[in-house]
C-alpha cells in the first residue's frame, strides 16, 4: 500500500493539538488486532456449520428469531443419510480469507470484510445421480464461487468483540442447506424395496399351476416406496413362455401402491376364457421406465401343467384341503376360485391377518352362468371338528349374489364385511338359492 506522510510544516503546538483532536478517532492497533481475531473466529465457526458457534461469536439472543431461523436452517433433524452426506461434501469446501485492509473501527463499532469460498453446488445438481458418492465426489471437484460478507462487530457485555449483523443476507452462505437430495431411482434400488416373504403367485403350488386359467405373481414392496410416488417412474411387466415373449402389461407409476400386480389370463393369450393355458415354462419379468429407458428389476419363473382340455371335470388349488364341492354340476359353470387376498390381508391361500375387514371367498364363472346363490358364514373360535359342527348351526353372516361382470371375466363374490375379525376358524357355505342345498363348503383361518 502507497503511505503518504504529512510535511513537517506545522508547529509543534499545532501538531499537538491536532493529535489531541484526533485522539478518539486514532485505532492505535489494539482495538484491530482484537477484532481481527475475532473475525477469525467467526469464520471458523462458519466453515464448521454449527449454529451454536456462530451464536456465540455474534450479539444473537439464543430466543431471537434470526437465531431461530439459523439453527432451523443448520440442524440435521429429520435430514436423510444422503442430505447430510451432502451437506458435508459442500461444507468441506467452505474457505474463507479475512481482509484486514477493509478493516474499520468508528464509535465503537468495527468491521472487516470476510471472502468465504464454497462449492459451487448449483451446478453440480444439475445432473442425475444414482450413488451417493458420485454426487459427493462432484462436489469436491467443482468449481468455487465467492461469498463476500461485511462483518460487523460490537463489544458484548464481556468486553469482547462479536459479530452484529448475523441476518438474511449471510444465512444466503447456507443456501445448500434448503437442498433435498432426491438421487435418481434405480432398478437395483427397487428390487431391494421388494418384500420376498409377501410376494408370491396366486394359486400356484411351489411356483408350478397345473390346469390353469391365468398366472398372477403379486410383487409386494416395503412403504419406503410411497416416497417415490411423484419421481415419474413406471413399472410394468413382461410375460415370456419357454424364452419368448407373449405379453406386455400397463404401465403404472412405482409408489402410488405397494402392490404390483403382474397377472396374464387365457384370453390375454388368445385362448378362449375356458381354455387352460398352454403347459411350458413362464417367467415375469419385472421393468422400470424413466427418461433414461427400460431396466430389467427382477424375473420370476413359474411352471405350467395341463392335464385336462376343459375345466368341467377339473379340481381346483385348495379344493379338498380348504374347500369341498357338494355339487358337480354347479362346479362346471367355475374356471377358478380361492379366497380374495383383499386389503392386502391374505397371509396365504387360506389364512387371513386380523386386520382383514373384507373376507372374501369368489368363484369365477362362464358368462352363461347367471343364476343367484345364497351363502353364509359361520365362526368358531377352535379348529376341530365338533367345535365347527357346532358352529355351523347359527350363521354370523348371509346373503344372497348374483355374478357381476369385471375386466377379467364374471364372478361370484361372497363378501362379508366387518369391524374386526377375530381369531380362529370362519366357514362359509355356498347353497342354491332359497334352499339348503350346499354347493360347496369352505374356511379359512384368521391369525
Amino acid at each position: 500500500m502507497k503511505k503518504i506522510f504529512m510535511k513537517k510544516t506545522a508547529s509543534a503546538i499545532m501538531a499537538a493539538a491536532l493529535l489531541l483532536s484526533l485522539s478518539g478517532c486514532l485505532d492505535l492497533g489494539g482495538a484491530k488486532k482484537a477484532v481481527l481475531a475475532s473475525a477469525e473466529a467467526f469464520a471458523e465457526t462458519v466453515t464448521g456449520a454449527k449454529a451454536d458457534a456462530i451464536i456465540k461469536c455474534s450479539s444473537l439472543d439464543k430466543k431471537s428469531k434470526e437465531a431461530t431461523v439459523l439453527t432451523d436452517l443448520l440442524t440435521t433433524d429429520g435430514k436423510s443419510d444422503d442430505d447430510k452426506a451432502f451437506y458435508q461434501a459442500v461444507e468441506r469446501t467452505i474457505e474463507y480469507e479475512i481482509d484486514e485492509e477493509s478493516y474499520t473501527n468508528k464509535k465503537g463499532t468495527a468491521s472487516v470484510d470476510i471472502v468465504f469460498t464454497i462449492a459451487d453446488y448449483e451446478s453440480v445438481l444439475d445432473t442425475e445421480y444414482t450413488k451417493i458418492d458420485d454426487l459427493t465426489a462432484a462436489v469436491k471437484k467443482a468449481d468455487t464461487k465467492e461469498f463476500k460478507f461485511t462483518a460487523e462487530f460490537v463489544k458484548n457485555d464481556d468486553k469482547e468483540w462479536v459479530v452484529d449483523n448475523i441476518n438474511k443476507k449471510f444465512v444466503k452462505l447456507f443456501d445448500y442447506r434448503n437442498q433435498k437430495i432426491e438421487l435418481a431411482l434405480t432398478a437395483d434400488m427397487i428390487k431391494g424395496f421388494i418384500d420376498r416373504n409377501m410376494s408370491s403367485f396366486w394359486l400356484a403350488d411351489d411356483a408350478k399351476y397345473k390346469d390353469t386359467l391365468f398366472i398372477e405373481y403379486n410383487y409386494y414392496f416395503s412403504s419406503d416406496v410411497l416416497a417415490y410416488k411423484d419421481r415419474g417412474v413406471k413399472v410394468f411387466f413382461k410375460l415370456l413362455k419357454d424364452g419368448k415373449e407373449v405379453f406386455t402389461g400397463e404401465e403404472e407409476t412405482f409408489g402410488i401402491s405397494t402392490n404390483v400386480k403382474c397377472k396374464v389370463s387365457n384370453e390375454n393369450l388368445g385362448l378362449k376364457n375356458s381354455d387352460y393355458l398352454e403347459a411350458g415354462s413362464y417367467e415375469i419379468d419385472l421393468f422400470m421406465k424413466d427418461l433414461n429407458g427400460e431396466q430389467l428389476v427382477d424375473k420370476i419363473s413359474v411352471s405350467v401343467e395341463k392335464s385336462a382340455p376343459k375345466p368341467n371335470n377339473k379340481s381346483f388349488p385348495g379344493e379338498g384341503d380348504y374347500f369341498t364341492f357338494r355339487n358337480s354340476e354347479f362346479k362346471k359353470n367355475i374356471l377358478a376360485c380361492g379366497w380374495l387376498n383383499t386389503d392386502n390381508t391374505l397371509k396365504n391361500a387360506k389364512t387371513y391377518s386380523k386386520d382383514v375387514k373384507k373376507m372374501c371367498f369368489s368363484y369365477k364363472v362362464d358368462p352363461s352362468c347367471t343364476t343367484e346363490l345364497d351363502y353364509a358364514y359361520y365362526y368358531s373360535e377352535k379348529s376341530d371338528k365338533a367345535s365347527l359342527e357346532a358352529a355351523m348351526k347359527t350363521a354370523v353372516y348371509h346373503a344372497s349374489v348374483k355374478p357381476k361382470q369385471f375386466p377379467e371375466g364374471y364372478f361370484y363374490d361372497f363378501l362379508y364385511t366387518m369391524d374386526q375379525a377375530k381369531t380362529g376358524v370362519y366357514i362359509i357355505a355356498v347353497f342354491e338359492h332359497g334352499t339348503n342345498n350346499i354347493i360347496m363348503v369352505g374356511y379359512v383361518t384368521v391369525s
